[in-house]
């Protein structure tokens, strides 16, 4: 299985990564790590919710 992410995926990693890399105190970090893992969470659910509609599964 090919694991390579999409030019635009690269992108936002490399730009994130970039965030984390320039905080320099500890809120700031904190405030892109709660961003990043709401970002992954909409992420997932949106995951959730296509993959349910593709398979024909009704979500609760």
């Amino acid at each position: 299985m090919n694991h390579s992410l999409s030019v635009s995926r690269e992108f936002f990693v490399e730009a994130n990564s970039r965030a984390i890399d320039s905080c320099t105190e500890l809120e700031e970090l904190r405030k892109v790590s709660k961003s990043l893992l709401r970002a992954w969470q909409v992420q997932a659910m949106f995951s959730e919710m296509y993959g349910a509609q593709a398979l024909g599964i009704q979500k609760p």
